[in-house]
């Protein structure tokens, strides 16, 4: 990536110039847009930063679209003394970047992109793209397997973005029952279902001016998908049981580990992945192993690092396949540091994938319940007796339905007394005949 500096203010800006950073192969200063301008074409294709001196704010638009129209693809940023980062116009920010504030912008940036360890091609693309992403309202659709990073690469783009300032909050939506995740997303008013004893704010209203993170979207019913695409292209939606529209500006972080175009509305997908970011497995970019370790080596407040273990350690760590990938590598470390249990060790053990799979989704279950309640203004008792409810009713009518409502054989099954399947029968006003609906 390159930053250009246009405009005799920033040309004496030693502390650019003389800055370095990983992400920045070359810096350039012209002493105005023309002279910018005259040089821009041999950029096509590339990814620019270009910084504007304060006056030169009425060029900036100029710039942008000579840049478009010769398919150089950048972003602009004026200086604003006294602002802090923030969007002024179409691929155009504004900020201050005297008394030191493009330096600390600089670091900023280049501190959340090193999260991204490794030195493989793939993450030295993905740090540019995740620079240039960042600075852009447009949404992004993140796909990639169980463990790649999805939601990490999300939260380093929203501290990255103009956006920071306000809230970034995840919804998991596979965790979230078919009948809540409306509420969740869109909140309800007092009154609307049963149970729905206060008002209460959804994630989109929440993270207004901020980002939402829907991870595992396909899981997401079409009716909610309707409402959602809806709420995208207008900007505004009811709550449940409300008669008046609340207007939202929310930039939206989609990610699944499945194909979306089979799980998904089409207008949808096609609506979110209006920028979208494919993350390989760890089992192909296995030359970023040794750097991942030295993180999560550092995170654990560790002073070892990878070319401290013995050849054979650091050979099973790039020998094996990492099905859960960068969050398996992380147990992997953990286990190494703790027990000394290298990846070899009682692998068919320890990578059952069914064993990993409950695993997994109790973490994610737990995780994405914690989200949502931190969101909310809402008494921890209530919610709790709300989500208990709502897994025990659904359990109880799978394994009835799985029993052919036989009630002594799905008594067996939850070890409970018959008479405990009747009421809960009735606690939750189940009904046989559903399992002939469709």
């Amino acid at each position: 990536m390159k930053a250009f500096f246009v405009g005799d203010p920033l040309m004496n800006l030693g502390e650019t110039l003389d800055y370095e950073v990983n992400f920045i192969d070359e810096i350039k200063a012209y002493p105005d847009e023309n002279h910018f301008l005259s040089d821009i074409s041999k950029f096509a294709h590339q990814h620019i930063l270009i910084f504007v001196g304060k006056e030169h704010f009425s060029k900036a638009k100029k710039i942008r679209d000579f840049t478009i129209s010769h398919g150089v693809m950048a972003r602009i940023f004026l200086n604003e003394p006294g602002s802090s980062l923030r969007l002024k116009d179409n691929l155009i920010f504004l900020f201050d970047f005297e008394n030191g504030g493009l330096k600390k912008f600089l670091k900023d940036v280049e501190k959340n992109i090193s999260m991204l360890a490794g030195m493989s091609q793939f993450i030295r693309k993905l740090r540019e793209e995740l620079v240039f992403f960042s600075f852009s309202d447009s949404n992004i659709f993140l796909s990639g397997e169980t463990g790649t990073g999805k939601s990490t690469v999300a939260q380093i783009m929203h501290k990255i973005s103009h956006r920071r300032r306000n809230r970034f909050l995840e919804l998991n939506c596979a965790n979230v029952p078919e009948d809540l995740l409306e509420s969740e997303l869109f909140g309800h008013v007092k009154g609307a279902y049963t149970g729905a004893y206060a008002t209460k704010e959804g994630l989109l209203e929440a993270t207004n001016e901020g980002a939402l993170l829907l991870d595992e979207i396909g899981e997401m019913p079409k009716h909610i998908q309707s409402k959602l695409l809806t709420v995208m292209d207008s900007g505004k939606f009811l709550p449940v049981g409300a008669n008046k529209e609340v207007w939202v500006d929310v930039r939206i972080y989609a990610a699944t580990n499945q194909d979306p175009k089979k799980r998904m509305r089409s207008d949808l997908y096609h609506r979110l992945s209006e920028l979208k970011i494919d993350l390989i497995p760890l089992r192909d970019r296995k030359d970023d192993i040794p750097f991942l370790v030295d993180n999560f080596l550092k995170d654990f407040g560790y002073t070892i690092k990878y070319d401290d273990f013995p050849e054979e350690v650091k050979q099973a760590f790039l020998g094996h396949e990492y099905s859960g990938n960068v969050r398996e590598l992380r147990n992997i470390v953990t286990r190494f540091v703790e027990f000394s249990e290298s990846p070899e060790t009682k692998e068919e053990i320890r990578y059952d994938p069914n064993a990993f799979a409950k695993t997994e989704l109790t973490e994610r279950f737990v995780e994405s319940m914690t989200n949502l309640y931190m969101a909310q203004n809402e008494p921890l008792k209530d919610m709790m007796e709300r989500l208990h409810a709502r897994l025990e009713s659904e359990i109880v009518k799978r394994v009835l339905k799985s029993c052919s409502w036989d009630k002594e054989e799905a008594a067996k099954k939850l070890s409970v007394s018959r008479r405990t399947i009747d009421n809960m029968i009735k606690r939750y006003h189940l009904d046989r005949r559903e399992k002939f609906r469709r």
